[in-house]
């Protein structure tokens, strides 16, 4: 098959093309970087058409720390929507036969519930601290099933929780929460510093997942194309969460940092509370293993060191 990685320099991208570029597919990575540009609708029609790609990997947005989704939050509702709006016209003019894969941020759920069920996924507004960000993963839903009720283009949803791991940026006002973490405190190891500044309370409970975690079921999902394609979304969900003050001392732990964590309680935290239900995925992939987030931690901390410095 001939597979397309939209936003495949990017930290969800480059994890899924390390994981798929092992298989006996033709795979192809694109983004920013090699002239794509996803808000220019002939730039994207051009691409499609010359491509015509079985599969497209949807892992391209513009998103970073809830802050930085807040600053410019005008800028992240305008930019992702017009890219989504691009990727789906340029998939019905020039290549309707493709079939489209999207990670859906679970910001998009709303920001009132504590356990986050497929079923309660238009139950409420999102959280405020998520507005722009999240609104435009909701709309990934609802353009899958107009453009599937007009043109039977066909997408397979995933609901995925906070990610993590390697080749995430190294700015914490861009990082996704759990690397810009890990990037802070190998930052402060390797430099000496006596204190880290930690934004929000660390109350915050956030389920985690291995991004290399999710590209294993974008491949298993490959892999079995035909029995996905029909589904409803599904949540790549374990049921657990760890607040971000319980992450933090394993990250610490992990990286013997000694310093003083200064929490910087005039940021936001976010919900309360994101804790995914697990029912319908274990139907879906009853024998799939998640990386232990110990694990996964060890991992992202060796990325970060070597990169450094940053």
């Amino acid at each position: 098959m001939n597979i397309l990685i939209l936003g495949g320099h990017g930290f969800v991208g480059k994890n899924v093309t390390e994981v798929l570029k092992t298989s006996k597919n033709d795979i192809v990575v694109l983004s920013r970087h090699d002239g794509l540009d996803l808000t220019d609708l002939n730039n994207t029609n051009s691409v499609f058409k010359k491509i015509k790609p079985d599969i497209i990997v949807n892992c391209a947005a513009l998103v970073g720390s809830l802050n930085y989704v807040t600053q410019i939050a005008a800028n992240i509702f305008d930019i992702n929507m017009r890219m989504l709006l691009n990727i789906y016209k340029a998939i019905q003019e020039k290549s309707p036969e493709t079939i489209l894969i999207n990670p859906i941020a679970n910001c998009a759920y709303p920001g009132n519930i504590d356990a986050y069920s497929e079923d309660l996924f238009w139950a409420g507004k999102v959280h405020q601290s998520v507005l722009a960000y999240g609104n435009t993963r909701r709309m990934i839903e609802v353009l899958s099933e107009c453009y599937n009720m007009q043109y039977d283009i066909k997408s397979i949803n995933y609901f995925v929780p906070n990610m993590y791991g390697p080749f995430d940026s190294t700015d914490p006002n861009k990082a996704h929460a759990l690397n810009a973490l890990i990037s802070r405190v190998v930052k402060a190891q390797k430099e000496g510093a006596q204190e880290i500044e930690v934004w929000g309370s660390g109350i915050a409970i956030r389920e985690w997942l291995f991004a290399k975690d999710f590209a294993r079921i974008v491949e298993q999902t490959i892999e079995n194309i035909n029995d996905y394609i029909y589904k409803e979304p599904v949540n790549v969900a374990q049921n657990s969460g760890l607040s971000i003050k319980e992450l933090l001392n394993l990250i610490i732990k992990d990286n013997n940092y000694n310093g003083i964590i200064a929490w910087n309680k005039s940021m936001p935290d976010g919900a309360p509370r994101k804790v995914m239900d697990d029912i319908r995925f274990r139907k879906s992939f009853p024998d799939f293993k998640f990386t232990e987030l110990s694990e996964g931690i060890k991992l992202t901390i060796e990325y970060y060191k070597s990169v450094f410095p940053y």
